[in-house]
């Protein structure tokens, strides 16, 4: 579907958008951001700076010249206008952006922060771009056209392929303890010792990338907007992996969670049974 949606120039010239509007706006605000520079939004935690909202506005413009007729729902353009999330459900191309995703990160000078664009068609994530600037790395994903991560500085790029540990104790796994229901939030803390590790980084586009690259093995998500979703689901899945809400996999109409992300059917079920089982602490199977 993406092969005939975007042409190879379109899809450098998306590359090369994403990468340009990092370097002119947000590289040169991190752990240089002035008085002034930082917002909050729905709350002291919601943050937004300059950088997020320059960002999508040289994003908007460039995406929607690459692709004529396509529209943008970037996150700090629902922010302002939550009736822009309905361009989701209409028929035209949809740009999904996250102008600065990890924006606390960002705002305090630390990272992981990242830069991230989908491309929707008729409610399916079709073309996926998460930019590291740091670290001058760019992952790419088309739909059943595989995952891949470029090395910008190296010239080098490797496909992404998930690890799928069988015994919960060699598991992975990122939560969002914040955005999960108080019951949710109780048992997962509680049980979080079944697990190898569990952790969250702030985030989500380097949770789908760790994923991806079968550091980590999966992840839940309470809070499900588009933007942080739309691009990293995709990199899993054309990485062997998979994003499932209730019994049906992920897109970006979906708007209540949780959000399971998993590099196998297995890890899925093993987690979820995990984490959120409230009996005692049942013998792992392996």
């Amino acid at each position: 579907m993406a092969s005939l949606l975007l042409t190879d120039p379109q899809r450098d010239a998306v590359f090369t958008a994403i990468v340009d509007t990092a370097n002119a706006v947000v590289l040169p605000r991190f752990q240089n951001l002035g008085d002034g520079e930082i917002d909050t939004k729905t709350s002291p935690t919601d943050l937004v700076t300059i950088a997020d909202r320059e960002a999508e506005v040289r994003l908007t413009a460039a995406l929607t010249a690459i692709l004529p007729g396509s529209v943008v729902v970037g996150e700090e353009a629902v922010s302002s206008d939550p009736k822009v999330l309905d361009a989701i459900a209409g028929d035209a191309p949809v740009w999904i952006v996250d102008p600065v995703d990890g924006t606390r990160n960002f705002a305090a000078g630390q990272t992981p922060f990242c830069v991230m664009v989908g491309l929707a068609v008729e409610g399916v994530q079709v073309g996926a771009w998460i930019w590291r600037p740091i670290d001058a790395e760019m992952i790419v994903a088309f739909r059943d056209e595989g995952a891949q991560l470029f090395e910008t500085t190296s010239g080098h790029d490797r496909r992404l392929q998930v690890s799928r540990p069988l015994a919960a104790a060699e598991m992975n796994g990122f939560v969002s303890f914040k955005y999960l229901t108080e019951e949710q939030r109780s048992l997962a803390r509680l049980n979080a010792r079944r697990m190898r590790r569990i952790q969250s980084i702030g985030c989500a586009g380097e949770e789908y990338l760790r994923i991806a690259e079968g550091r980590d093995h999966f992840a839940v998500f309470g809070r499900i907007n588009p933007w942080d979703h739309c691009p990293g689901s995709l990199i899993v899945e054309e990485a062997g992996g998979l994003a499932v809400i209730g019994g049906e996999a992920y897109g970006p109409r979906h708007s209540d969670g949780p959000l399971w992300i998993a590099s196998s059917a297995h890890v899925l079920q093993t987690a979820r049974h995990q984490l959120l089982d409230s009996g005692s602490d049942p013998e792992d199977k392996g």
